[in-house]
């Protein structure tokens, strides 16, 4: 299904962007749609399996609720010929996976500026799905269960968007997980979840191991096997992020180990808790969108491996070369959002590269400039002209 020919109902199929057990995914475009869709098909053989189609069904379901600027939105749901289908909102951008491979191959440590972004983005989508409620007033109940890079899109508008709630726990669920099966990656479950007990800190453990992976540039549980994995999850000492950078300040550790407490009474207790301690850290070094987008760029404009600290290097670079907004005291979360699904990462366009391309000496330009704008205004001021 590669060819523009392709269709399915009213959508026009386009290329594949991914495929799982029990879905594909293809990009795809509608009359009744302005902007591109991720199309989410169940397998044909799948639609009759009905404890996998109601989960597909509760996953739709589940989204009608879900309106964030950091969630990916669904536009239709539905069932064509036989093949039931999601419609999700179509985000350009890479993915925090991606970012993390391209940053250990070419740049080096991600910047804690752009790690403190990512960070409370995520904490925004989640405060949003876990407070939701029904028609009634009733909590949903939601918890995501697979927080993790793969599922973090930085779209090119400067929003990171969480998706995939095919994995979600609602009180509502129509499919219940049967005792002793862990849904999710099993580097970012929660050790209360391997003994049965889930809720909405689960997914704040997944932001703990998120957050000290994009600090360290390391894995934080993995290992060869699921056994040993789950072993690490259970009982490995974890270090302080900044035993392995030392540019991690001692206030993101204690955000990092609260969120990675094994014991959840003890673990930030909400999403909106761990974003304000991220939000007050990140006050005097918060980015602008415009910011964030450049400097994701540049990452990915990089091809040969480049010195460790290169990456906030080039941050400076961006936020000191006069093109970008200047960084701002307020929090990032607090300004106006707008909208955005994932693009190949090799079209991204190099903006932040031409921002590291400019020269030193245009500081000095710059100082002269505003040196003949000053002594204008005093002669003006000088023979009243103002």
């Amino acid at each position: 299904m590669n060819n523009v020919a392709d269709k399915f109902g009213s959508y026009v199929i386009h290329e594949e962007l991914g495929a799982g057990g029990l879905a594909t995914v293809h990009l795809a475009d509608s009359p009744a749609i302005k902007s591109k869709v991720a199309l989410k098909r169940l397998y044909p053989h799948i639609a009759n399996v009905t404890e996998l189609v109601a989960s597909f069904i509760d996953e739709a379901r589940l989204a009608r609720y879900l309106r964030h600027p950091n969630i990916a939105r669904v536009y239709e749901f539905g069932r064509i010929r036989g093949s039931y289908f999601i419609a999700f909102e179509f985000v350009p951008g890479p993915t925090v996976q991606q970012l993390q491979r391209q940053c250990a191959e070419h740049v080096g440590a991600i910047p804690i500026p752009v790690v403190l972004e990512i960070a409370c983005q995520l904490c925004e989508a989640l405060d949003h799905a876990h407070n939701l409620r029904d028609e009634t007033g009733q909590p949903l109940g939601i918890v995501h269960r697979d927080v993790s890079p793969s599922n973090l899109i930085v779209s090119n508008t400067g929003l990171v968007k969480l998706i995939d709630f095919g994995l979600a726990k609602t009180k509502q669920s129509s499919v219940q997980s049967q005792a002793g099966v862990i849904k999710g990656k099993l580097s970012y479950v929660a050790p209360e979840y391997l003994r049965g007990k889930l809720d909405a800190r689960c997914d704040l453990w997944a932001v703990g191991v998120v957050l000290h992976e994009l600090l360290t540039g390391r894995r934080l549980f993995d290992a060869p096997d699921d056994f040993i994995t789950l072993e690490r999850v259970r009982l490995m000492a974890i270090p302080p992020p900044s035993r392995i950078n030392p540019d991690v300040p001692s206030e993101l550790d204690a955000i990092v180990l609260t969120a990675l407490d094994r014991d959840p009474a003890h673990r930030w207790q909400t999403a909106a808790e761990m974003r304000t301690a991220l939000v007050t850290l990140a006050k005097t070094r918060s980015l602008t969108k415009p910011q964030f987008v450049a400097w994701t760029e540049w990452a990915f404009s990089q091809k040969q491996r480049l010195r460790e600290d290169s990456g906030l290097s080039a941050l400076h670079e961006i936020i000191d070369s006069g093109q970008i907004e200047e960084i701002r005291e307020l929090p990032a979360s607090s300004e106006a959002m707008v909208e955005r699904r994932r693009e190949s990462v090799a079209m991204m366009p190099p903006v932040g590269a031409a921002m590291l391309h400019r020269r030193a000496g245009n500081k000095s330009l710059w100082m002269v400039l505003v040196a003949i704008v000053v002594a204008g205004i005093i002669a003006a001021a000088r023979y009243g002209t103002f």
